[in-house]
């Protein structure tokens, strides 16, 4: 089966009423994205005030099982010409999975999805919370828990997501417990404990209740939110700090909330830099 998919850029005031008269023609379905070239604004956590407005001019688009005359859709349109585009009908419950790929961290790490069937793979079900191995920044952190992680010792993963993080420590030895204030986060990464059958802990307890010290704190969030939690993520680590999540132009918040700490790595890939400090 294939769709018969339109598109057409329209002033934002008039998205309502198209969108209803496309409908009325029999569209499936609708979707507002934006013309090419096109540059969004986002509100960003650390941003304050009021959002960016969104663009004036919308592409709207929508598919057809059946295509309508063309004198329908010009009236619905209000004389504007559509562009047409068939569209072959996909799996996406299978196109989806192709496109999460085993994570190969080093010979003893790796990262990879049910479906993989990875023989000793850190086995991390995609969608029940951030922190899959695919994005940059968690590639940053799996890479200086490979390079840090010693059996025996322990680690800290605050803002766990999925628990990737704490479970890639647990699976190369060490005593690892996981933190996040998102308790649907807390729940997928237990799950995944039990999944991997690894001994890691995760709980949405604050920092300031975390006894430590940890020999190795590791961190996938915001430059604002690594400044604002550093007093205490230097309280709890007696060995290494390692982060990510740093936007490059945002890195200089966590250099100066770590004054005083030798910095013994650094690494930008896409825009986005790793660092990691040495406690002792």
């Amino acid at each position: 089966m294939g769709w018969h998919a339109l598109a057409v850029s329209l002033p934002r005031p008039e998205v309502g009423r198209v969108s209803k008269a496309l409908l009325d023609l029999g569209a499936t379905g609708l979707q507002e994205d934006v013309p090419t070239g096109t540059v969004l604004r986002y509100k960003q956590p650390w941003d304050k005030g009021r959002a960016p407005r969104p663009p004036a001019v919308v592409l709207l688009r929508a598919w057809f099982e059946r295509r309508p005359a063309e004198a329908a859709v010009r009236t619905a349109l209000g004389g504007r010409e559509p562009a047409w585009e068939e569209v072959v009908d996909t799996d996406w419950n299978e196109g989806w999975k192709r496109h999460f790929q085993p994570v190969h961290v080093s010979e003893r790490l790796v990262v990879a999805a049910p479906w993989h069937e990875v023989p000793g793979a850190v086995v991390i079900e995609p969608g029940n919370a951030f922190g899959t191995g695919d994005h940059v920044t968690t590639r940053a952190c799996l890479a200086a828990i490979d390079r840090l992680a010693v059996p025996g010792q322990s680690c800290l993963d605050v803002g766990c997501g999925s628990g990737i993080l704490a479970l890639a420590a647990a699976h190369l030895g060490m005593r690892a417990h996981g933190t996040d204030i998102d308790p649907d986060a807390v729940r997928a990464a237990r799950e995944a404990a039990g999944v991997n059958q690894l001994a890691a802990s995760f709980d949405d307890s604050p920092l300031s209740r975390l006894e430590g010290p940890y020999d190795l704190v590791v961190a996938n969030l915001y430059a604002e939110v690594i400044a604002e939690l550093a007093t205490e993520l230097r309280r709890l680590a007696s060995g290494h700090l390692a982060f990510a999540g740093i936007l490059a132009d945002r890195a200089h918040l966590v250099e100066a909330s770590m004054a005083g700490l030798r910095l013994v790595d650094q690494d930008e890939r896409e825009g986005w830099v790793a660092l990691v400090y040495a406690v002792a």
